[in-house]
C-alpha cells in the first residue's frame, strides 16, 4: 500500500481508535492491545511503557470495573491524532477509593487523545477522566 495522505490516515487512525474501544468493550484486552505500538507511552501519568504498560491499565480497569462500557460519543481524527469524548458506565460491585460497594450504576465522562505512528498504531496517549464525579456517585463526596 502507497503512502496516505492526511485524510486517508485520519479515517485509518479514527477506525482503528474505534475498533480499540470495542475490543476493550468486549473484554478482549489482548485484542485491543494490538491497536498500540509496541513502544507505547502513556503521556498522562506515570506509567510503564510499551504494550505491557497499556494491557496493565486496561486490565486494572476490568479489575476495579467489571463490566464497564465505553460509548465514544464524538471521535475526531485529523492526520495522525484521534481524540475522543466518550461515556464510561459501570457498576460499583467492588470497594473503589475504600468505598464498599453500592452496586450503582457510575457514569463519567472523560476525554482521551492519541498519536499514531505511520502504521496507524498508538504511540502516545493522554487520558482525562472526570474523576470527581465517580466520586460522588460512589458516596465518597457528597
Amino acid at each position: 500500500m502507497g503512502k496516505l495522505n492526511p485524510l486517508e490516515k485520519a479515517k485509518r487512525n479514527k477506525a482503528n481508535y474505534l475498533k480499540a474501544k470495542e475490543a476493550f468493550n468486549q473484554n478482549k484486552i489482548d485484542e485491543c492491545i494490538l491497536f498500540y505500538a509496541p513502544d507505547h507511552e502513556v503521556k498522562s501519568k506515570k506509567s510503564v511503557k510499551g504494550r505491557e504498560g497499556i494491557q496493565k491499565f486496561l486490565a486494572g480497569l476490568r479489575e476495579t470495573w467489571t463490566d464497564v462500557q465505553i460509548t465514544v460519543e464524538h471521535p475526531v481524527a485529523e492526520e495522525n491524532w484521534v481524540m475522543g469524548r466518550s461515556v464510561a458506565t459501570a457498576t460499583h460491585s467492588i470497594t473503589v477509593l475504600g468505598v464498599p460497594p453500592t452496586n450503582k450504576k457510575i457514569v463519567a465522562e472523560f476525554w482521551d487523545l492519541h498519536l499514531f505512528n505511520d502504521e496507524g498504531l498508538i504511540i502516545e496517549t493522554w487520558n482525562l477522566m472526570d474523576n470527581l464525579a465517580i466520586m460522588q456517585q460512589i458516596g465518597l463526596l457528597s
